[in-house]
């Protein structure tokens, strides 16, 4: 490896020459060089691109496979060329970060070589960021699944497994997620109509379908049948490219309409909000950017109701069905949910498949009253 300065018609150049040997065969070298180079600093940089591209190509030849930052960028590729089956821009974007995010240290290391102690050192990182354990798992997910993919394809050779591959995530103390009663319910809709707030729509109609924001923010007229009184759900609004598309299920479904949400319906049908437009929701910039969340929790603090995610809107549609005695394969197929675990959360919330399971312990005789009048043990003997 040098840097050598030379002349050219009269002008002062620096050339870099850059040459790394197999580590298997010693006979076999990789080199290259780059002329006319104007300062010593350009020279110095270009250096080191040549020893990370020569290295690259040494690992490969001594049979190590790509190094981590290569795979990823790989897959990025492939993700964008469509070749990685049903999963959507935003989601292929948002793992990406995650990736960017807590595997930078890995970049420029051969992938196989990274191990499970390289896997722990990631967890502790996450752990000391205070990041909650379903988001561990998440990343920890995403690593495995980009890895798995560069074994597949022979990016990564003479590892089968990826760093993370079976190490533990402690799942940690589980907490019953935020939702409105039956009454919170009522009274936030019950003042957001008394002022005519530009939200109170949107909210209603979260409510009484279970739609999801993207799925209500892309609503159209056409979806909406009033003889039949069923609304089509087959697409939804993705904030982070702006655009709409599949529902996340990717396929369509149909919520019933109730006497409720029908009169709800038939005041955007005639009001002015109707006007100039074919969405049945009101716009607005901050729903354009998935800034839903905002309003919602502001509204609530300002009627003195704990503030809630604009997502939980869905979970109090699940619930209060749940608790009226709808079979949870109904509201699955309504709210579109595929996984029976996020519906055993909602049940467990509800309280229906453990409601009068009490009733049988009749132990106690009916005039015995538990309050003032204690008896003391120590006084009878």
């Amino acid at each position: 490896m040098a840097i050598m300065k030379y002349e050219e018609d009269g002008q002062v150049f620096w050339r870099v020459y850059v040459h790394v040997r197999s580590s298997t065969n010693k006979r076999k070298r990789f080199q290259k060089s780059i002329f006319r180079l104007k300062t010593i600093a350009e020279a110095r940089r270009e250096e080191k691109k040549l020893i990370r591209q020569l290295s690259m190509e040494v690992q490969k030849y001594d049979g190590l496979g790509f190094c981590w930052d290569d795979v990823v960028h790989l897959w990025w590729k492939e993700v964008q060329a469509g070749y990685l089956g049903r999963i959507t821009e935003r989601s292929a974007e948002g793992y990406l970060s995650i990736i960017n995010k807590w595997t930078k240290d890995w970049n420029g290391r051969p992938a196989a070589e990274l191990t499970r102690a390289d896997g722990r050192n990631l967890l502790q990182r996450m752990d000391k960021a205070n990041l909650s354990k379903s988001y561990q798992k998440k990343v920890k997910n995403i690593i495995n699944k980009v890895y798995d993919w560069g074994i597949e394809f022979s990016f990564i050779i003479g590892n089968n497994t990826s760093p993370l591959k079976g190490l533990l995530i402690d799942k940690g103390e589980e907490k019953a997620p935020d939702i409105l009663s039956l009454e919170e319910i009522k009274k936030l809709l019950t003042a957001a109509k008394a002022v005519d707030h530009h939200w109170y729509p949107v909210w209603a109609f979260a409510i009484l379908t279970g739609m999801r924001s993207g799925e209500l923010h892309a609503m159209t007229w056409d979806q909406i049948d009033l003889e039949k009184n069923l609304i089509m759900v087959d697409r939804s609004y993705d904030s982070n490219v702006k655009k709409t598309g599949p529902t996340k299920g990717r396929y369509w479904r149909t919520v019933p309409i109730n006497s409720s949400l029908r009169n709800l319906i038939l005041d955007l049908k005639a009001g002015p909000k109707k006007s100039g437009t074919h969405h049945v929701l009101p716009r607005s910039k901050d729903w354009d950017n998935g800034d839903q969340a905002v309003p919602l929790r502001n509204f609530l603090k300002s009627i003195n109701l704990k503030p809630i995610k604009f997502h939980a809107l869905r979970a109090c549609f699940a619930t209060q069905m749940l608790a009226n005695g709808v079979p949870a394969p109904v509201v699955m197929k309504v709210g579109g949910w595929k996984k029976s675990s996020t519906m055993d959360i909602y049940l467990r919330l509800a309280g229906v498949d453990t409601k009068g399971a009490t009733d049988c312990l009749q132990f106690v005789p009916d005039q015995i009253s538990f309050g003032d009048n204690v008896v003391s043990l120590k006084d009878r003997f």
